[in-house]
């Protein structure tokens, strides 16, 4: 039943004007709530408070029971100790991470499948052109981002753009499709990012660190991520998945479960930073700060890039399967005008689906791979 036969209105009404409005209403809820930040609110993160000289600016952040220096500055400071070496924890909230860069990709990948694709799957389908095509919005953003973060990150990553080369390959000449491969190829290197945060998650170093150890619900969720992304992988490949309706279903659970493991992912890249800085400390008799610092910064400053990294692969599969299920519908079908779109909808549903495959597979595929890598020794955290 329409809403106008539920709410009759003394004036027609489009019938794509619903689906804009709640497109609309979403948006400015969803960024007026600042609901995209509420996946990483509360995250920790840390900072390393940089030595100054007495000349210049005191630090704002010291370690507790600590005195500032003293006027004397002919007096010569002791020595650097491992127990001068401290770092401080934030809470991360909506105004922390508004200040970090790339913090609008961030929050534009989380806003516009929010905003875009509820209406598009719960409303009834409106006799418009554009309403099919409703999910390309989120789906371009989503595939730009990522491209931006492989590509065009600076400075720039050779090993990352050659890895994400290797995989568009392999998956299209696998998929036999360009489109399905190009799109599966980007979720290469923020797989290599989650199998990073998965080691640390789950205390696979065995350091012992408090601050490395993650609460039981964040390594079921990691843990849940891999496994039943292999095992859907592995369903696919091996034709158990008995039509599109389940497959769908199973590829959408799989997408839900990365969403929800990406807050314990970004936390265990910022523990990363810790990690690191920690090791530097206590390897040599002479501590190398430096390179912990250095460590601790970028990975402070660089939040937001790394958490769409590990959003983005999720809601591009949810947004793939969001325009299979709307290009299901035959919006073209009986359109005057219109009935040479119909071929075209059922190859681009075709197309979403092979797609929203293919980005599962490439990402368990990599993620697999690097775990193996890092248990067999082959790859460190440094």
């Amino acid at each position: 039943m329409a809403v106008s036969d539920l709410l009759p209105l003394p004036f027609p009404v489009p019938p794509y004007a619903l689906h804009v409005a709640a497109s609309l209403a979403l948006a400015a809820a969803a960024h007026f709530l600042h609901v995209p930040s509420l996946l990483l609110y509360a995250v920790h993160t840390y900072i390393h408070p940089d030595a100054v000289p007495s000349t210049g600016p005191r630090a704002v952040l010291r370690p507790p029971g600590s005195a500032p220096p003293s006027g004397n500055r002919g007096a010569a400071g002791p020595p650097a100790s491992d127990g001068s070496a401290q770092l401080y924890r934030l809470r991360l909230s909506h105004a922390t991470l508004a200040s970090r860069p790339h913090f609008a990709g961030f929050h534009l990948s989380l806003l516009l499948p929010l905003a875009v694709l509820p209406p598009a799957l719960l409303l009834p389908p409106p006799r418009s052109p554009a309403a099919p095509l409703a999910p390309l919005l989120p789906l371009a953003f989503l595939f730009v981002a990522l491209l931006r973060q492989v590509a065009l990150a600076s400075p720039p990553r050779p090993a990352h753009l050659v890895a994400s080369l290797a995989a568009l390959l392999a998956a299209t000449v696998l998929s036999s499709s360009p489109f399905a491969g190009s799109v599966a190829s980007l979720a290469a290197l923020p797989a290599w990012r989650f199998a990073r945060a998965f080691w640390l998650g789950t205390d696979q170093p065995r350091t012992g660190l408090a601050v490395l150890a993650s609460s039981a619900p964040a390594r079921l969720l990691l843990h849940l991520a891999v496994l039943v992304s292999s095992a859907a992988s592995i369903l696919q490949c091996c034709g158990f998945v008995d039509g599109p309706e389940l497959e769908v279903k199973l590829l959408a659970a799989v997408a839900g479960l990365q969403l929800l493991a990406s807050r314990a992912a970004v936390q265990m890249y910022l523990n990363e930073a810790v990690f690191c800085w920690y090791q530097r400390l206590h390897a040599n008799r002479a501590p190398d700060t430096e390179y912990g610092r250095a460590k601790v910064f970028l990975h402070n400053h660089h939040l937001c890039a790394a958490a769409t990294q590990f959003v983005a692969p999720p809601l591009l599969v949810l947004s793939l399967l969001a325009l299979w299920w709307v290009q299901g519908k035959n919006f073209f079908e009986g359109v005057e005008g219109l009935d040479w779109l119909v071929g075209w909808s059922v190859a681009m549903k075709e197309a979403a689906l092979l797609a929203a495959r293919w980005v599962v597979a490439v990402w368990s595929a990599v993620t697999v791979g690097t775990l193996v890598g890092y248990k067999r020794g082959w790859l460190f955290v440094l």
